[in-house]
């Protein structure tokens, strides 16, 4: 009897030890380094690397507001299935930086939702500012980008509050 209960308790210590769970600052931690590792495989130029970030489906979503008018997109082909060729064609890259801030960050086990603030610099000091949001879905245990929007608006406005409704 004393060798199936230490058989047992064997096995419960060894699958205890196997399932480490995240925990809310890791998993935070994780989407804040998709977040901006999406972003440094788009400035390299890296097509395959930055795919990997994104979900392949016809629900990827993409809103750009800025200056120069409004897009939105629906579907992987339209997102990212054509800088494939557009990085192809122009594979420099780019030079600006980015610093993002300002994370509020909600998550279940098969969603997730990033907003930030990023400044870009250029090489010549002019900087974009924007807000941002990031949908993230859970397939096949990774996380992957799903919805992206960024609202640009002018640096003066520091206080400019995108999320709040009027």
């Amino acid at each position: 009897m004393r060798k199936y209960i230490f058989v047992i308790f064997v096995a419960l210590l060894i699958s205890c030890q196997q399932e480490k769970s995240q925990t809310s600052e890791d998993i935070k931690e994780t989407l804040k380094a998709i977040v901006v590792g999406e972003t440094h495989a788009y400035m390299e130029k890296d097509y395959q690397k930055w795919a990997s970030y994104w979900d392949h489906s016809n629900d990827v979503l993409r809103l750009d507001v800025s200056n120069t008018g409004f897009a939105q997109t629906r579907g992987w082909e339209k997102n990212g299935g054509h800088l494939e060729s557009f990085f192809k064609e122009h594979p420099e890259p780019i030079t600006s930086t980015f610093v993002n801030s300002n994370y509020l960050i909600f998550y279940d086990v098969n969603l997730a939702w990033v907003a930030f603030d990023q400044v870009w610099t250029s090489q010549s000091g002019e900087t974009t500012v924007a807000k941002a949001t990031i949908t993230l879905v859970k397939k096949a245990n990774d996380w992957k980008i799903i919805s992206y929007t960024a609202i640009q608006y002018e640096a003066e406005n520091q206080n400019v509050d995108t999320l709040e409704r009027e």
